[in-house]
């Protein structure tokens, strides 16, 4: 059964608190951007700053979020941090131009549904010795903040947002572990360009979702691209580790502007992903809101599963030399021996001593969550998902990469 979780006393404090003198303010466009050009003494977002996301995602929140107060200082913070990401990355940029006219490291990109082995997966190979991995630090601060050769303030950051999520949710931290200096998603890259699936994950904002879902993605690769290059220029490596779930519905854009990339695709049956994916969303909703629509939320991400699992499979029907399948269950049985794999199809020296022990933690929820718990029946999900199953199902009676 599902059950909000317990907020700590001073957040409800606050969230009264701000109701009761009319703090609770919509975000606004303008602020957002004047505030991020306050606090860095900066002016130019880039030419290809997309304002129009900004402002659909901006006016979403403002119409359908819910948030609370403590939610919305959140959101805010968040979101003036991704401008200011963008005007120091800009800075660079132009201070630099030899940082866009460098070649990017190759590029081993893991994608699969949320809950499939992706966040263990991508650890291990990043912890290869020529592996250029992508630090949660990284991701959420890309850009040196004033000096050429900073990260002493990202770092401090980012252990400061750590430290927050596992307060105010002890449970999500439980679910996803996040490390300051352990490999995350790259998604996070994406939200500076703000076109990224993860608004949606912590929010509702279906008119944003929709407006997301029919975009091309190109533009939004592309300027995650030079993010990575300007991630390269301050450590380097031979190729680059990254992962999102989020590149699944989007393979052909990916490929588009990383046309060389090895992609990675974890795979597990959507009974077992389903519905701890679907409580990780309650659970990162209710940082922000306190009114979580369970059916709104399992409406509309079950689509969109069903639409990410088709457009990976129509993408690897055209494209099958580019993909390497991964089977869950083969990988959590011989971890060892499926990296090793990999890296003979990648061309890597591989020995078992290369990869270096991951954090102590279960990648892999102990948390155990039921279909009823979301209504859901395995023989509807079996139809919706059945060409994905069926997938699923041949890559598990076959040695699997």
């Amino acid at each position: 059964m599902l059950r909000p979780e317990r907020k700590p006393v001073p957040i409800k404090l606050f969230n009264l608190f701000s109701k009761s003198f009319y703090l609770n303010s919509q975000l606004s466009f303008d602020q957002l951007i004047n505030k991020a050009r306050k606090h860095t003494g900066l002016f130019e977002l880039g030419h290809d700053f997309n304002s129009e996301a900004l402002e659909v995602l901006v006016k979403s929140i403002n119409q359908e979020a819910e948030l609370t107060p403590f939610g919305k200082l959140m959101i805010r913070e968040k979101l003036i941090g991704q401008l200011e990401n963008r005007l120091w990355a800009t800075h660079w940029f132009s201070k630099f131009p030899e940082i866009l006219g460098q070649e990017l490291l190759p590029v081993v990109m893991i994608t699969g549904l949320q809950r499939t082995g992706t966040t263990k997966m991508q650890r291990l190979l990043s912890s290869l010795p020529d592996a250029r991995g992508l630090f949660s630090w990284e991701a959420l601060y890309p850009a040196p903040i004033g000096l050429q050769n900073e990260t002493e303030k990202r770092i401090a950051r980012t252990r400061r947002n750590e430290q927050a999520v596992k307060w105010i949710s002890p449970a999500f931290h439980a679910i996803h572990p996040i490390h300051t200096n352990q490999p995350e998603e790259d998604v996070l890259l994406l939200d500076v360009h703000f076109m990224s699936t993860s608004s949606e994950a912590i929010m509702h904002v279906p008119s944003y979702a929709d407006w997301l879902g029919e975009q091309d993605q190109t533009l939004a690769y592309a300027y995650e691209k030079n993010l990575l290059k300007l991630l390269q220029w301050q450590r380097s490596g031979k190729f680059w580790v990254i992962k999102s779930p989020h590149h699944l519905e989007y393979l052909d854009s990916f490929t588009t502007v990383f046309p060389n990339s090895t992609i990675l695709w974890m795979h597990r049956s959507i009974l077992s992903c389903i519905p701890s994916f679907l409580n990780m969303l309650y659970i990162s909703r209710g940082m922000f809101s306190n009114h979580v629509d369970e059916n709104a939320l399992k409406v509309h991400w079950t689509a969109k599963l069903v639409k990410m699992v088709q457009n990976g499979i129509a993408f690897r029907s055209r494209n099958l030399e580019k993909i390497i399948d991964v089977s869950f269950e083969h990988f959590m049985n011989s971890e060892d021996e499926i990296v090793n794999k990999i890296c003979e199809h990648m061309q890597i020296d591989f020995h078992q001593d290369h990869i270096a022990p991951v954090v102590n933690e279960k990648y892999i929820s102990k948390h155990q969550y039921q279909l009823s718990d979301w209504n859901l029946k395995k023989e509807d999900l079996e139809q919706q998902f059945a060409s994905y199953e069926t997938l699923v199902n041949t890559l598990k009676s076959t040695k699997n990469p």
